[in-house]
């Protein structure tokens, strides 16, 4: 699943994190956990400057691309045929396993397995949709390097289409307790190990806040980025959101047997998980502060 070093400690790698068997039923339930906090934080599914362009619209094709367990796409579908709008909607996903089964979903919705970043996209969905929409890569595009998403987008898009993205503000984990009595030391422990861990692989994640030059020096015209902050009475949705996450951190680390030595082990990081979690039960929150959204137009000679 990922590399270790001499200490037994499997570091992250995109490539294989989100193909792991571990990627289940809890993943998927963090998933619908994540759009509903999304949802609360943006209060649209399409962003406003889209939803306008689009809006005369009678028939509409989008890909959703990471799309997890379809469940953007699937609201989405839902609220364009409210509308009268015929949306021909299709998910691509690295890891199947948490589609819904298609006995489930309406024709006009396919779900497919895809590594966006990687693999050469078929030809018959070059050039074929009107919206893009992508959330969440951020731990997925190394060094800040936009270019294989972007490059992927644009050649999806038909000439005119419109590249919607969102991302937390992944280098702004915060740690807030309620009151000065409430401890977060764990907390606050656990994310500085997350950030000391990027650090030393590289991981830069620059490019959020800077994603309307990203999309402008890629090509896209009509480039728009807002901030949305992130809803206080939310702040223990997030938590648990992440609180999942670092449930699974457990996996990288061997246990004291295998390392005796290793810095954190499997019985250490599980102490300090539920220490963690004990603080968040007395209201300590942990979030990323916002969301950016950034949309760009394919230009109509594109």
């Amino acid at each position: 699943m990922s590399s270790s070093d001499q200490s037994g400690i499997r570091y992250y790698e995109s490539s294989t994190y989100w193909l792991a068997p571990a990627r289940n039923f809890r993943s998927s339930a963090r998933l619908h956990l994540q759009h509903l906090l999304c949802q609360n934080t943006l209060g649209y599914l399409l962003e406003p400057h889209i939803e306008k362009d689009v809006s005369g619209s009678t028939q509409l094709a989008v890909a959703d691309l990471g799309c997890g367990n379809g469940i953007w796409l699937l609201q989405l579908h839902d609220e364009l045929a409210k509308r009268g709008v015929t949306a021909t909607v299709s998910g691509y996903d690295i890891n199947p396993i948490n589609f819904p089964a298609s006995a489930w979903l309406p024709s006009t919705i396919q779900l497919h397995q895809l590594d966006i970043l990687s693999q050469s996209l078929p030809d018959d969905v070059l050039g074929t949709f009107d919206v893009v929409h992508v959330r969440a890569f951020v731990s997925i595009i190394v060094n800040s390097n936009t270019t294989p998403l972007l490059k992927a987008v644009l050649s999806l898009l038909k000439p005119g289409g419109w590249l919607q993205w969102e991302e937390v503000r992944a280098e702004r984990f915060i740690v807030q307790s309620p009151s000065p009595e409430v401890s977060s030391t764990s907390c606050d422990t656990i994310v500085a190990m997350l950030k000391a861990a990027a650090d030393a692989q590289g991981l830069s994640y620059e490019f959020v806040g800077c994603m309307d030059r990203h999309l402008a020096d890629h090509g896209f015209d009509n480039v728009h980025v807002t901030t949305t902050k992130k809803r206080q009475q939310d702040y223990k949705g997030w938590t648990e959101d992440y609180l999942m996450v670092f449930e699974g951190l457990a996996d990288h680390f061997p246990t004291k047997e295998q390392a005796p030595q290793a810095p954190m082990t499997k019985e250490s990081w599980a102490q300090l998980f539920q220490q963690a979690v004990y603080e968040t039960e007395k209201g300590v929150a942990i979030h990323q502060e916002e969301i950016v959204t950034a949309v760009g137009r394919k230009p109509l000679n594109g």
